[in-house]
């Protein structure tokens, strides 16, 4: 049990799981911090969409509402030539009270002209796509011209007319002339800040009105991807600009083109600016997830040193309980703890196994005589020279004092005796020098074999250890072989070395 556990927090002690756990808790911090950054962006983006489609609705209708006032005045004018082709449009008081009427309705919008046709050279070369509202169904029958300065005011205006059917008698015709820069007035109004933008533009890209901080920034539209690639495609939607290869920052554009005007209005908002409380959250968001990865590396770290300490400790643990502090061979329990499972396997599959017990002659009096560290050099000396006789697989132990116990798996006693000599003739050769002359030694050694009648170990040992009396009761140096349970008590006056 244990081992088990030892086993078990050296399992867990290992750099590669502690390592694997963190990196493995860590991954999915960061990924569950990646994936709410990137929903929570696209919120942002369809929620700023959402806003810059209702405010391009409204300032659609708008758009559309003073273009029909426009048309109607037009129209109204129209009329008015046509049922008094002699008149002077000038001097007709109903007429001029009907257009300042509809011109202060839409806040100076736009201004009523009587022109001789033909004569202004900015309604010759209308805009592109100018006809196009004249071909839907239901819509307008107006047509535009280029935007022109006014001289005398310096003011930009939109020329606009209805086609000609039926001129004047004297050749006139109403033109209404929108005032460019009172519709980006009203534009500046309500467009985003900052970094927002309001325009309106014909179907070619021409800038007709706008609103914006930078305004070379909506002309630049002209020919990106806007008017080339999204607008043939939808006549109405919300898309982000990316224009990487130009000078100008990302945006968020809402545009749509007036199904019976030609006109389209686009509503611009900076990306940066539109996500700036995303960039907030997420800020705070990683900033957060940092201070769970900081810490979690920190205990992560101490706890593989905690950890790898424990295992440390629990392998010196284990070698205390199961080794000698001097000599570093078993210790007298564990040997006796292995013996038990030895003996128990060998009960059930019916194998050799037998015990010698090794006891170094006079201890004592190397103690007394030579002092404790000459017969610690000689306890040192016999288990190296006995490990150097056994095998692998074999268990060498010391049970305290001069005596030590080995252990031998699948060895009948005969073998066990020829080990025992070996080992015995090896620590014969030992000399060891001290200030007062050369120390040699001996050992006796008592051997056993384990039988089916042994109950336990300590029938097995009891046996080794009478084998043992008996090599030290014929004089030392040499192996006494224990017999079994049914044969006579030896002699130990007739055995002799081996």
């Amino acid at each position: 049990m244990q081992r088990e556990n030892i086993r078990h927090v050296e399992e867990w002690a290992r750099p590669r799981t502690v390592v694997l756990l963190t990196l493995l808790l860590l991954a999915a911090l960061w990924a569950v911090v990646i994936a709410s950054l990137v929903f929570a962006r696209d919120d942002s983006i369809a929620a700023a969409g959402i806003s810059l489609q209702r405010l391009t609705h409204a300032l659609e209708q708008q758009t559309r509402q003073q273009f029909r006032l426009l048309d109607t005045v037009l129209a109204a004018s129209e009329n008015w030539l046509q049922d008094h082709p002699a008149g002077d449009p000038h001097r007709d008081s109903g007429l001029r009270r009907l257009v300042d009427s509809l011109r202060d309705s839409s806040g100076d919008f736009f201004d009523i002209r009587l022109l001789a046709a033909g004569t202004d050279p900015a309604l010759q070369a209308s805009p592109a796509g100018s006809d196009r509202s004249e071909r839907q169904p239901g819509g307008s029958r107006l047509a535009f011209g280029r935007p022109t300065t006014d001289p005398a005011t310096a003011r930009v205006h939109l020329p606009v007319v209805r086609p000609v059917n039926n001129r004047h008698a004297n050749g006139l015709q109403m033109v209404a002339m929108v005032d460019l820069q009172a519709l980006s007035h009203g534009y500046d109004a309500e467009r985003l800040r900052p970094g927002g933008a309001i325009a309106l533009l014909s179907p070619d890209g021409t800038v007709l009105a706008q609103a914006a901080e930078d305004r070379q920034l909506v002309h630049s539209l002209a020919g990106g991807h806007l008017f080339s690639r999204h607008l043939p495609q939808r006549s109405r939607a919300f898309v982000v600009l990316d224009e990487r290869a130009g000078k100008h920052p990302r945006l968020l554009a809402s545009y749509s083109s007036l199904p019976d005007f030609p006109l389209v209005v686009i509503v611009l908002e900076d990306y940066d600016v539109a996500l700036a409380g995303w960039q907030r959250q997420g800020l705070w968001t990683i900033l957060l997830a940092l201070g769970v990865t900081i810490p979690l590396t920190v205990v992560a770290w101490r706890s593989l040193r905690l950890l790898r300490t424990l295992a440390e400790h629990s392998v010196q643990l284990q070698e205390l309980a199961i080794s000698d502090q001097l000599t570093g061979v078993s210790s007298r329990q564990h040997f006796v703890a292995t013996l038990a499972d030895e003996l128990a396997l060998r009960q059930r599959r019916h194998l050799p196994l037998a015990v010698m017990l090794l006891d170094i002659d006079f201890f004592r009096r190397i103690n007394d005589g030579y002092g404790h560290a000459v017969g610690d050099q000689v306890l040192l000396a016999v288990a190296q020279a006995a490990k150097g006789a056994l095998r692998q697989r074999d268990l060498l132990a010391r049970f305290g004092g001069g005596q030590f116990a080995v252990l031998l798996p699948d060895t009948e006693i005969a073998e066990a005796l020829l080990v025992a000599d070996r080992i015995r003739a090896l620590i014969g050769e030992i000399a060891i020098p001290t200030e007062d002359g050369i120390v040699r030694f001996s050992v006796s050694v008592g051997a056993s074999e384990a039988t089916a009648s042994d109950r336990s170990t300590d029938d097995l040992l009891k046996r080794a250890a009478q084998a043992l009396q008996s090599a030290a009761a014929a004089g030392h140096d040499r192996v006494v072989a224990a017999r079994s349970t049914s044969e006579p008590s030896p002699d130990p006056a007739t055995t002799g070395r081996r």
